[in-house]
């Protein structure tokens, strides 16, 4: 079990939408309120991301960030493990479950 830092935007109890780096991916966890459901999905859909990307998150829109990347899977939004603070790292245990598909 490792920590890896992460980046945020949109934070409601947990961050909703955020970026990290894990074995040299740069990935999005995208969690955005969802207006059909009116509430915030279950799980969070990851993307990897351009490594071009990076520079850019920090001063750059995050709006449409998904279309920008490859689809590798969802991930149970409850099996996250947040640091104490819930805005600095996850454990990177879920990025080694089944279910995501990485080349």
């Amino acid at each position: 079990m490792a920590h890896i830092r992460i980046t945020y935007r949109g934070f409601y109890d947990i961050p909703r939408t955020f970026v990290t780096k894990w074995r040299n991916k740069l990935l999005l966890f995208d969690g955005h309120f969802d207006e059909n459901l009116d509430d915030y999905p279950d799980n969070y859909s990851v993307y990897e991301l351009p490594p071009a990307l990076e520079d850019r998150l920090r001063t750059e829109s995050w709006e449409n960030l998904a279309d920008l990347g490859r689809f590798v899977g969802r991930v149970p939004v409850s099996d996250v493990s947040f640091d104490k603070t819930r805005r600095k790292t996850i454990d990177d245990s879920i990025l080694r479950r089944p279910g995501l598909e990485w080349p």
